[in-house]
């Protein structure tokens, strides 16, 4: 995954966020029709983690073809890479934590 890639991806994600920030029709829609208006979380999440692996098995793809010596991967690259690599799984975790927060509250909840 190059730079273009990754923030192709960014901007993608943020306005997706916008969009269902907002409810802009640009928000992917739910194809669940028992549940309603809304978005389709579980494609969503799939996607994230989808892009997170993604950006995981390119960085070690250059670093193993750096470690190998070809010459068509730099140091620069590889670096690159696994920060990107690092940043999306930073990320995801900082969502799994803000999950798991939200199902203990609503887990609490008294009825």
């Amino acid at each position: 995954m190059d730079t273009k890639n990754l923030d192709s991806m960014m901007a993608r994600m943020q306005a997706m966020q916008a969009a269902m920030a907002t409810g802009l029709p640009g928000a992917p829609a739910n194809t669940d029709p028992k549940a309603g208006n809304g978005v389709d979380f579980q494609n969503i999440l799939k996607n994230a983690i989808e892009n997170v692996s993604n950006a995981s098995n390119v960085a070690q793809a250059k670093a193993q073809a750096f470690s190998a010596g070809n010459s068509d991967t730099s140091l620069e690259e590889v670096i690159i890479s696994l920060q990107k690599a690092n940043l999306s799984l930073q990320g995801m975790i900082a969502v799994r934590n803000r999950l798991v927060d939200a199902y203990k509250e609503v887990t609490s909840l008294q009825v």
